[in-house]
């Protein structure tokens, strides 16, 4: 007696063949999909460090841009008169006029604001900085930059003063002429001394007479 042989069915081995070859085409599609999220994510997140690059760019440039705006500092009386420029002068152009007056007050304004930050400057350094130094040399040192930058301040504050008085003669339009004679000061001397109260001949006269008085 042969063995009976199990019955082959070949519709059964190509339905399988099917669901295999369905399950494999669904997860290449599953990671496609996968793929494809992910690039997508990676996308997204590029451009955002793109954006906050580009932001953080921005800002620097803001911060670049304003601390060079505030940044300048007052160098001094002369560094300051320098760094003016000189009023156009027109033909048959009446003296102090709207114009004029105007060029001075913003030539007064601005070296009155530069003054005032300067002081702030100095009493906060003056309140931040330790006075109690372990070395004696330190210490002297420190002491010894504070009096400079205190008379400094002091020749300073008394030219805030001037400034002030000369703001007033614009606003009172006694400002640009002399106090002793009553001529004109003069544009370009104004320019060079913006608190000049008398004119070149009366203050070289006032400056002769101090050398005879004082040596």
């Amino acid at each position: 007696m042969s063995p009976k042989k199990t019955p082959t069915n070949s519709k059964g081995t190509s339905m399988k063949k099917k669901t295999v070859v369905k399950k494999q085409a669904s997860v290449t599609k599953l990671k496609k999909h996968i793929d494809k999220k992910k690039s997508v994510k990676k996308k997204i997140t590029d451009k955002k460090s793109t954006k906050k690059g580009s932001v953080k760019k921005i800002l620097r440039k803001i911060q670049k841009k304003s601390s060079h705006k505030t940044s300048k500092r007052y160098a001094g009386e002369e560094a300051f008169l320098a760094s003016l420029n000189p009023l156009s002068l027109r033909k048959n152009e009446r003296y102090m006029n709207k114009r004029q007056r105007n060029h001075f007050e913003t030539i007064l304004e601005s070296w009155k604001k530069m003054l005032i930050i300067e002081q702030s400057k100095t009493a906060e350094n003056l309140q931040q900085n330790p006075s109690n130094f372990p070395d004696q040399s330190d210490r002297a040192s420190q002491e010894e930059e504070f009096t400079l930058e205190l008379r400094t301040r002091e020749r300073e504050r008394k030219l805030l003063n001037k400034i002030e008085q000369s703001i007033e003669e614009l606003v009172n339009l006694d400002y640009g002429y002399c106090r002793s004679c009553g001529i004109e000061i003069g544009i370009r001397r104004l320019e060079a001394r913006p608190t000049a109260t008398r004119c070149i001949d009366c203050k070289t006269l006032e400056e002769i007479k101090e050398r005879q008085n004082f040596g």
